[in-house]
């Protein structure tokens, strides 16, 4: 189990070094429009596209792990070392999305085998390591950049270093899956496809305010690499004192963790239309580690009230849905923001839009009240 939980925090520590400051960092070299749209979703929607596609082929997951992981290094290596920072920036993100779709839904087999007999707490705990290993990276990143965005390619460059050691550490686990795949059959499950329809539509209005969240950090409270990075260790600290707790809370009511998991989202697209300064935002991010944590009841949902046969495909299905929503919902949200900057300028258009949002958000997670918790079959 070692391994496992080395895995857990060198991806995370690797991940945190660049991905929150993705975004914030493509927003900053003037790249607006579909392009960030596209980049503010890709982590969501890519992902879930290929772990479709797994879900109907062999597979062993250790190995998907192992390839996945080496070629997202290689790719950050190359982003690094040639200081890609135009158009192409967002093809080869594109692309390492793709490959980190394919060593977490390997990851995710994983986790199934080793949490069969206490859902929540195991995943909590896996979820609990991999913090660790990412807000105080995170810390790093925004203390040595702040303005000098240039600074990023090497970062770029040692998050590719320990995406590649990782492949080599999840080769020494002892814990493997083998996947047959095979014919992707919808589920049976009424509690399971109503979950699905609701996903997507949360997920579309959630993913509406992503490419937004740039914009307002760059033009509206003109943050820095530091503040985003302060903005990611209050979220990292929410989240490490609060995951194990609510890991428990997801054993004894998934449905009331996954409902307020996301009315809690509301606080975000709140937050930043209705702030004035930068320390409004930091004090919003506190709640982001119930929402952070509550992430596993999904999860854990799926695993728990699936069959053996369905349990791949649901995780496949649900991530796809989530991607798919997420694409949708990201691009439209700019679409719309193009409308309205045609009739008022940038910062008011924000401001409308994510305030709207945020109450679409608190409306939309009244849905997941609708689930029941039904008995494993």
């Amino acid at each position: 189990m070692k391994p496992l939980r080395t895995y857990a925090v060198l991806n995370n520590l690797a991940s945190s070094l660049i991905n929150p400051f993705i975004s914030f960092f493509t927003a900053s070299y003037g790249i607006t429009g579909v392009l960030l749209a596209i980049v503010s979703s890709a982590n969501t929607t890519f992902p879930g596209v290929v772990q479709f596609i797994l879900a109907k082929i062999f597979i062993k997951a250790k190995r998907i792990v192992e390839v996945g992981e080496f070629l997202t290094g290689l790719l950050w290596l190359l982003i690094g070392s040639l200081a890609v920072f135009n158009s192409i920036f967002v093809i080869l993100y594109v692309v390492i999305t793709v490959c980190f779709g394919v060593a977490n839904f390997g990851w995710l087999l994983i986790l199934d085998k080793v949490s069969e007999t206490r859902r929540g707490r195991i995943l909590a705990y896996y979820s609990f390591y991999a913090t660790i290993g990412g807000f105080i990276a995170t810390l790093i990143t925004g203390f040595i950049v702040r303005d000098n965005l240039y600074m990023m390619r090497y970062f770029f460059v040692i998050s590719g270093l320990i995406y590649i050691i990782n492949s080599f550490i999840i080769s020494k686990s002892d814990v493997d899956v083998e996947y047959k795949g095979g014919k992707i059959t919808l589920t049976r499950n009424s509690e399971i496809k109503k979950l699905f329809v609701i996903t997507f539509i949360f997920t579309f209005i959630w993913s509406m305010a992503w490419p937004l969240f740039p914009l307002a950090q760059v033009y509206k409270f003109h943050m820095n690499e530091l503040q985003i990075a302060i903005i990611e260790l209050i979220s990292g600290i929410s989240t490490l004192s609060l995951q194990r707790v609510i890991g428990r809370l997801v054993d004894k009511s998934k449905r009331l963790v996954m409902f307020l998991g996301r009315l809690g989202l509301a606080t975000f697209p709140l937050s930043y239309g209705l702030a004035t300064s930068v320390y409004q935002i930091y004090l919003a991010y506190i709640i982001s580690g119930f929402t952070n944590s509550a992430s596993i009841s999904y999860t854990a949902f799926l695993f728990d009230n699936s069959s053996y046969n369905e349990k791949r495909v649901n995780i496949a299905l649900y991530n796809m849905i989530t991607g798919i929503s997420a694409f949708s919902g990201s691009i439209f949200s700019s679409f719309l923001l193009g409308i309205l900057l045609t009739r008022m300028n940038l910062i008011m258009a924000v401001n409308l839009m994510l305030i709207s949002i945020g109450i679409l958000r608190i409306i939309s997670s009244l849905l997941y009240l609708k689930i029941n918790e039904t008995v494993k079959r």
